[in-house]
């Protein structure tokens, strides 16, 4: 599926009432993996959901697994208190494991007292394995988020720089205002997973954890 195609249906999606912004994210083979979107509070997630199916089968002749669909609605959770929302994530755990062909990852996060947990799966191929770590770490970071905006992973990459290896990550923020491309890295040390769940925190620590101020 062409870049341009993908474009399109975002700006059908659009459309649809109390939609405020859409990303879709493709798979390996092209085929739509998943859909975010952000919208008001008039309608319940289902609606939204039903009217996504729709526009997709109805305008270009896709039918998608409705569970590929999330909707994040703006102002739908009231705020925590500033001391406890703003801060700094901090890495407790990852796991990654294969069965059968699928890969699972987990992420734990905690933020002062609080733990979060983010979990996904997926093929297992080795660039993939890379991706749902990070798709992990998105997830869990998603209940801080407020409803005010949504987290989309790009890519990642471990690469070499000097005698190291780095683990590179892209996300990009959807919000009510438009995107925007965050980048993070962190240095592989003894374990890949781990610097890629850093590398993930390191991109969005730098802009999350202010999107939801005035």
């Amino acid at each position: 599926m062409a870049e341009g195609s993908v474009a399109v249906y975002e700006q059908a999606l659009r459309q649809i009432k109390s939609v405020a912004a859409v990303r879709i994210r493709l798979n390996e083979s092209g085929a739509i993996e998943e859909v975010h979107v952000l919208a008001g509070p008039e309608r319940s997630p289902k609606q939204i959901v039903r009217d996504v199916e729709s526009v997709l089968a109805a305008q270009f002749g896709l039918e998608i697994d409705h569970k590929k669909v999330s909707v994040a609605q703006v102002g739908e959770e009231e705020e925590e208190p500033e001391p406890q929302r703003w801060k700094r994530p901090k890495l407790v755990g990852v796991s990654l494991r294969t069965v059968r062909g699928q890969a699972q990852a987990t992420v734990e996060l905690q933020v002062g007292e609080r733990l979060l947990e983010g979990s996904t799966e997926g093929f297992s191929s080795a660039q993939n394995k890379f991706r749902l770590l990070v798709e992990a770490t998105v997830k869990a970071l998603s209940p801080l988020s407020s409803g005010t905006y949504i987290l989309v992973p790009e890519d990642v990459a471990i690469t070499p720089l000097a005698k190291h290896k780095v683990a590179q990550v892209a996300v990009t923020v959807v919000g009510p205002g438009g995107e925007d491309s965050l980048v993070g890295c962190a240095l592989v040390r003894s374990d890949d997973r781990e610097a890629v769940v850093k590398a993930t925190l390191d991109a969005v620590n730098r802009k999350v954890f202010f999107l939801g101020k005035p």
